[in-house]
Parts: structure tokens; sequence; C-alpha cells
């Protein structure tokens, strides 16, 4: 009942008011929902090495964990997720000797909290990656869009494998998402294009996988693993971003959620298996 009421109030809104709404909706992006961590990946999370960096008007927690002489793997969790979602990677990444790192975003995890964006999360990543110069990345969700700017601007970082658990193909197509969910008309939509690529300084025609495909030639190895039950990112998104990036390969899994899929057997053999 709430949320039909919320969908006629913006569906009736967008008409009578499409920049009003527009401002609504690009708010309501840039203001991460924290979800709550499960007491395992809490206790894995303890097991790091925590320390806390600045970042613009942020605090932003990052973790460690195992061998620093080994080689650097660099975690990227999603869009409203956190470090802690890939507490079910850390052990199988510590036997095999690797040097971890993983962070929480601007106003996600146990980092300061305040408005923020996509982009801003991009621009912190290439940051990190610049700083870190990790020689695997394995990201989830929104976090491999994230990956995949970040990586173009650091062209002289060569990585040799990066993992992506589940991806977008678009920054359009969650824009399209909030339209359809929302009822929201074509002219509210337009509006909040032009404030992204506004607060951006990009066009939204390349935000997305396929323009950056051609400038990431310094990654030898992607392997993209999705869910054909995701169903906040259709499997369409992974199949048509493994078809840009000519050195990526394509693993479909089956009844695996969002989210779940980071906890699955399937993926941590892929782990075991392709990381050496």
């Amino acid at each position: 009942m709430k949320n039909s009421l919320l969908k006629l109030f913006y569906q009736t809104m967008s008409h009578i008011s499409p920049s009003l709404i527009a401002h609504k909706i690009y708010d309501f992006m840039s203001n991460p929902q924290i979800r709550k961590l499960r007491d395992h990946e809490e206790e894995v999370l303890d097991r790091s090495i925590k320390e806390t960096i600045r970042f613009k008007k942020f605090d932003i927690q990052t973790y460690t964990w195992g061998n620093p002489d080994g080689k650097m793997v660099f975690l990227i969790h999603g869009w409203e997720g956190q470090a802690g979602n890939f507490a079910a990677l850390i052990d199988i990444l510590i036997d095999k000797g690797y040097y971890i790192k993983a962070f929480d975003a601007p106003s996600h995890g146990h980092s300061s909290i305040g408005k923020t964006s996509m982009f801003e999360f991009a621009e912190l990543v290439t940051q990190l990656i610049e700083q870190f110069k990790p020689a695997i990345i394995v990201s989830h969700s929104f976090g491999s869009v994230t990956s995949l700017m970040a990586m173009s601007k650091n062209p002289d970082i060569p990585i040799e494998k990066w993992i992506v658990v589940t991806t977008p193909h678009n920054f359009k197509d969650k824009i399209n998402d909030v339209k359809h969910f929302l009822g929201l008309s074509d002219k509210v939509i337009a509006k909040v294009k032009t404030l992204v690529e506004e607060n951006t300084d990009l066009s939204i025609d390349e935000m997305n996988m396929t323009y950056f495909a051609d400038k990431i030639g310094h990654i030898d190895e992607a392997i993209m693993i999705h869910s054909r039950k995701d169903k906040i990112l259709p499997i369409d998104y992974a199949r048509k971003a493994n078809q840009a990036i000519k050195q990526s390969t394509l693993i479909e899994l089956d009844n695996h959620g969002h989210y779940s899929i980071l906890w699955s057997d399937e993926l941590q053999e892929i782990i075991r298996n392709e990381l050496n």
C-alpha cells in the first residue's frame, strides 16, 4: 500500500512539477541506504587492520588482511554495499597468500555519512587504485562500472585479472529502472539526466561499459560472473558488457540473487581456480 501511494505521488507530480521531482530523484540517488551486515561479515571485518583516510568531506574506513609481501587484491563493493559483502572470499584469498585491501565508500558501511554520488565513489576508487596499485581487482554490482571508470584513468597500472561479480552495462539503465519503478514521465527523466551531466561533466552516453572498453588495454583478463536469476541487474546487462570488453569471459550461474551470489559455493570455487 505504501509503495502504491508513493508511485501515485511521483506519477502525478511528474506531470505537475517535473523539475521538482527530478531533483527529488537525483537527491534519492545521492543518498545510499545503509544495509546492515550479518554477524559473520562484521567478524571478518574485525579481523582486518582498520585505518581511516580522509576523502573530501568524508572519513573513509579501509580494511587490510593477509600477507604484505603477496600480490594485492583490491575489493570494490557496489552502490549501497560495503566491504563486508566480500566476507566469504577473505579467507580464500588469505590462504592463497594475497594482500587484500577493501574500503567502505562515502556514506556507505562504516565510513562517514553525507550526500554523495556514484561519480564521487568512482573518484575515490580512482585515487585508491593509484595509491594501492593492485594486481587483481574484484568488484560487485555498480562497483564494476566504478572499477572500469577508475581503471581507465590509471592506464599505467597493469591489472592481471579483474573479477566482475555482477555488472550493469550503462548508467542509463539505473535511471530507466527508477523511471519504470515509479512511473515517471520522459520529461522528468530528461531533467534527471541533465542534473547528472551537470554534476559530473560527463555525457550520459559515455557512462557505459562500451565507452570505456577500448581504454582498458592494461587489463590482461576479465572474468564476469552473473546469475540468470538476478532481479536487480538482469543477465542481459552482463552479456552486453561481455561483448563490449574483448578480454572478458562471462560465466552464467543459476539460482542466485544479486547479493547471495557473493556467498555462493560457485563463486568461491571460481576464486580458488582463477586466482593462483
